[in-house]
């Protein structure tokens, strides 16, 4: 008899309290072999990952698997196609993770702006002691600057939202392969042309995921139309940034600076020569892909995703289809402030359950 469900990693308490009454099985970061054994042997009908490729071999082996849920918000490592090929199903959970990426969205556009990288190595350094105060430096003031969204999807329209209320932001625009007439309304956006959106935009985030539609779509020609003294923050994903064009953008724009978390080859290799180069942090800012792992959103994912299991189980819907052959339910999740809520009593009382996330 297959199990109810398996998770990879282990899901934290809160998420196994929900789970309690059906059987599941919990695997380490590091046993994927040991995963990969208990699905082909015993089975289970939902599965629950992060970072667990989930290929055709994987589903094709998988014994009485439906359901693939994945406490992310993109569908990265996941054969989408042969999941719907093979009837099953694939959710995500992206509610919690879209407000922790636009809020590192925010933190970098304002660390490119005001040198803060820079500032802080200047200061430990002993620079600033040797040397005194930089005078060559020039943070830049962000209030009411044109803001672009590269996609309009959950991530961009709450980056939309922080950057109006934090920053005045007062001009909002950007670009989709489908219009957003409700984000229009609520947000004051005007849809632009790839094209009018770089040469409009004095600060661009993009949040695009990695599809065949979407690689390379940055390309160096649209870099270069970026005004003056723009800043360009990547939260989405690498691939979509044509191959060594930010490079040549900074090269050729000495006043554009760029903030990213995310990069074409993970993790990015210390002789990467973007990184390599700007690693002074005045006119390039880095992160490790870390946007969306706050301590909050991977316990209120798991929460999400352990309840979304048991929906699944009991009802035979999901909240967040991934595939056409999901059954959508007609509720509607926790809200965002619940999820939170959740996760940051589950944090007060217990903060073993954290785990590093995978690369």
């Amino acid at each position: 008899m297959v199990y109810d469900v398996v998770a990879y990693p282990r899901l934290p308490s809160a998420a196994l309290h929900v789970l309690e009454g059906l059987r599941y099985q919990m695997f380490h970061y590091g046993e994927e072999d040991a995963l990969r054994e208990f699905l082909r042997r015993v089975g289970a009908r939902v599965l629950i990952r992060v970072g667990l490729p989930v290929n055709r071999e994987l589903l094709g082996e998988a014994k009485g698997l439906e359901l693939v849920i994945t406490r992310t918000s993109g569908l990265d490592g996941i054969d989408v196609g042969a999941a719907e090929e093979k009837g099953v199903c694939v959710t995500n959970q992206p509610e919690v993770i879209a407000e922790a990426v636009a809020e590192h969205a925010l933190g970098l556009a304002i660390a490119a702006a005001k040198l803060l990288v820079a500032g802080h190595s200047y200061v430990v350094s002993g620079e600033w002691a040797r040397q005194g105060w930089p005078r060559w430096w020039r943070p830049r003031l962000l209030y009411g600057r044109r803001l672009g969204l590269l996609g309009m999807g959950r991530i961009a329209s709450l980056v939309a939202q922080k950057f109006r209320a934090a920053l005045g932001v007062r001009e909002i625009y950007y670009w989709s392969r489908r219009r957003k007439p409700e984000l229009e309304v609520v947000l004051g956006a005007r849809r632009l042309s790839l094209e009018e959106l770089f040469e409009r935009s004095e600060i661009l985030v993009a949040a695009l995921p990695c599809t065949d539609e979407t690689r390379g779509l940055v390309t160096l020609d649209l870099l270069e139309k970026l005004p003056r003294n723009a800043i360009f923050v990547n939260v989405g994903r690498g691939c979509v940034v044509e191959e060594g064009a930010l490079e040549k953008l900074l090269e050729r724009r000495s006043d554009i600076r760029v903030a990213l978390d995310v990069y074409e080859e993970e993790p990015v290799p210390p002789e990467h020569p973007l990184v390599n180069q700007y690693q002074g942090g005045d006119r390039a800012v880095f992160t490790p892909h870390i946007a969306g792992y706050s301590e909050e959103s991977m316990i209120a994912t798991a929460i999400l995703a352990a309840m979304q299991a048991r929906r699944y189980l009991e009802k035979g819907c999901v909240w967040n289809p991934a595939t056409k052959n999901c059954k959508q339910c007609t509720d509607s999740p926790p809200t965002l402030d619940e999820a939170i809520r959740l996760a940051r009593n589950m944090l007060q009382r217990d903060s073993k359950h954290l785990q590093r996330p995978p690369d």
